[in-house]
């Protein structure tokens, strides 16, 4: 190897040697030969440095590649004993804080307005509504007042839902006395009607003129207004924001231009749906932001508004001869004899709950309505977390809920009418019982148990042709709370979405379908109802309902706690029961209680269905270890609105589910 010297004169040599002209026949310079064995030096060098360092990048990804080889192995192996030994034990996998809590993936809360107010609260299915309610509190009238100008307003702005073609039940709560009372101004069957009526026609139980029963909401509207209303303001003006809208028009919320959507052929096919409800410049149902007016219902509520008695203009009067006419002329069983013998009942002594932890009590409506079986879920509930020291991530919690919902549906089976039967006004009594109560809570197993096991009246319905399941209802629920401490809890309904699916050509009343709340023999109703003989059809009876206005009070304060109900069909007694058991038992913000997914088991069946918000490892749990059973809906369809009493303010929640702007107003 040349020294350093060596290759400075070689340089210098370079550096003193001519230009060769590239065609010149030559050897080549010394300096170029020179050159040429140094750089040959270097290359060789060079690659001699590659091909070891290509040597040892060989051997170091060769190392990596065994090493990864045997961890993957390793990892296999692991994954493998883990899995058998999953797969050998019950319980399924769950996350758990440092302390060893189950974690669940809770849904966040939903968007709805959290209300806080001073001194009143309305809150419905409308936010335009619940501040008409709240003008008449704040123009002096009281709960009763407001309620009837609310739902007037919920009958024009969501006529899929309630209206004056329909009925009411209704829970008071007086703050003077500190008693509750119940209002039943629910629709009765016509004189005509026979209990076999719809055995070989089931769809007129549904849509048309048979499926209409007596309309009552406004017979108990009037009838309230003179035994419990402020006196304060006048009748007429409990009308007045309602004829404005019908008169004027109303944007069409998303919640009633999706009905609209999905009815637009049975709309379309009946003459007096589709003068209301297709847009005439656009020859199509009206859209979301679309302005209806009403104009024949604007008429209408004006004559009402102006009536010295309203009961006998639209019961025994003009009104009447032309509501009897338009619906047994089309085939209909209503008739002027009908509707001249109806009266609102109302319940000095409603069904009253009195074994509540604390100084609780809670009351509502005996039969028709289900308040008896939504008061049994919770009172059976209040039997495991009376002390309110309970943990929301324990399965055990639900799986309870879930198998007191079994108990209590059974018993709605044989439930009817307490005016015509007998038997369930014994049942009832038994159900408001405390023994009772514990009883179910002593039969709750750790695990869900056959059908059988539940007491209910198991009916075999098969395949059948006549088994209907209808998913949509027409119900709106109103809770109240007024300055001067009085409480309405009350539920209004056409029973389906836009009920009869037929209004009157004349006043623009939309008609209830309420015949198919009845049971037909061999038949489950469209909520899913099996038959039940206490609810067979007879004249005069009121049929059962899932309605549960529903009233909490300290009995020793004469004070409101809170009050709730709900729309939904079958889904009302659940969605209540659970808001109500996560508001007063599980200490819960009435919103978080609303919020939260629910469970609803109605004993047939035989299946719970939840939301898909309700968290998949509880779900897991409840399914492996405790037996249950799922059916999984994007949404239940079961509309709450709650208020409760909280350090001197009331605090409200309108149900996120219905696709309304809607909100408790107050002040």
């Amino acid at each position: 190897m040349p020294n350093l010297c060596h290759l400075t004169n070689i340089q210098a040599m370079i550096t003193r040697v001519g230009d060769v002209a590239d065609n010149s026949p030559r050897r080549g310079s010394p300096s170029e030969v020179f050159s040429s064995d140094i750089n040959n030096i270097h290359r060789s060098r060079n690659d001699a440095k590659k091909q070891k360092c290509s040597k040892w990048v060989a051997i170091v990804f060769g190392i990596l590649a065994v090493l990864f080889c045997l961890s993957t192995i390793a990892l296999a192996i692991v994954v493998g004993i883990k899995y058998n030994e999953d797969d050998k034990s019950s319980e399924p996998v769950i996350q758990r804080d440092d302390s060893g809590n189950v974690l669940f993936d809770w849904p966040q809360p939903s968007g709805s307005l959290f209300a806080h107010y001073k001194k009143a609260s309305v809150a419905s299915d409308h936010g335009l509504c619940s501040e008409i309610g709240r003008d008449v509190l704040i123009d002096g009238g009281n709960a009763v007042d407001s309620m009837i100008a609310t739902l007037l307003c919920i009958g024009t702005v969501n006529p899929q839902s309630s209206g004056i073609g329909g009925g009411f039940v209704m829970t008071l709560y007086n703050a003077s006395t500190g008693l509750c009372q119940s209002v039943n101004a629910r629709e009765t069957a016509p004189a005509a009607a026979t209990e076999d009526m719809f055995v070989e026609t089931p769809t007129d139980s549904v849509y048309g003129y048979r499926s209409i029963a007596t309309p009552s909401e406004l017979h108990g509207f009037w009838t309230v207004f003179n035994r419990f209303g402020s006196g304060k303001v006048t009748w007429a003006r409990l009308f007045e924001p309602s004829i404005k809208l019908a008169h004027e028009g109303f944007p069409v919320s998303s919640n009633l231009a999706m009905v609209l959507s999905d009815k637009e052929k049975l709309i379309r096919e009946e003459p007096t749906m589709r003068e209301i409800f297709v847009n005439s410049k656009t020859n199509r149902v009206y859209e979301e932001g679309d302005v209806l007016r009403r104009e024949r219902l604007a008429k209408t509520y004006e004559l009402l508004a102006n009536a010295s008695d309203p009961v006998e203009l639209f019961y025994k009067g003009g009104m009447a001869q032309t509501i009897a006419g338009e619906i047994t002329d089309k085939g209909g069983l209503v008739n002027e004899t009908d509707l001249a013998d109806y009266e609102t009942v109302i319940n000095e002594t409603p069904l009253v709950s009195t074994h509540l932890p604390g100084d609780y009590e809670m009351c509502g409506p005996p039969p028709p309505s289900s308040f008896v079986i939504t008061q049994n879920i919770i009172q059976v509930m209040a039997q495991f977390y009376q002390d309110g020291k309970v943990d929301l991530n324990d399965p055990l919690v639900y799986h309870r809920l879930i198998e007191t919902e079994k108990f209590a549906y059974g018993q709605r089976t044989k439930l009817g009418d307490v005016a015509f039967v007998e038997s369930a006004k014994t049942l009832v009594d038994e159900m408001m019982t405390e023994e009772y109560t514990k009883k179910i809570a002593g039969l709750i197993k750790d695990t869900a148990q056959p059908l059988d096991y539940y007491g209910g009246d198991k009916k075999d319905m098969g395949d059948s042709e006549n088994v209907r399941k209808a998913p949509d209802h027409g119900t709106s629920h109103v809770s109240i709370i007024d300055s001067q401490g009085n409480a309405i809890s009350c539920t209004s309904t056409v029973n389906q979405i836009l009920g009869s699916m037929r209004a009157s050509g004349t006043l623009g009343i939309i008609w209830n379908d309420q015949m198919d709340d009845f049971s037909t023999p061999g038949q489950k109703n469209s909520f899913g109802y099996a038959p039940s003989e206490t609810n067979f059809i007879k004249p005069g009876k009121r049929p059962m309902s899932s309605m549960s206005p529903t009233i909490i009070y300290n009995k020793n304060e004469n004070r409101v706690e809170m009050v709730a109900g709900a729309s939904g069909g079958s889904y009302i007694i659940s969605s209540t029961a659970q808001t109500v058991i996560r508001t007063l038992l599980f200490n819960q913000t009435v919103k978080a209680a609303v919020d939260a997914p629910r469970f609803h088991n109605q004993y047939l069946p035989e299946t719970t269905e939840t939301e898909e918000a309700m968290p998949q490892h509880l779900r897991d749990v409840l399914t492996e270890k405790y037996g249950q059973n799922f059916t999984v809906v994007p949404r239940q369809k079961s509309v709450v609105q709650a208020l409760q009493v909280v350090e001197g303010f009331i605090e409200g929640n309108s149900d996120f589910r219905r696709k309304t702007a809607t909100y408790p107003a107050g002040y």
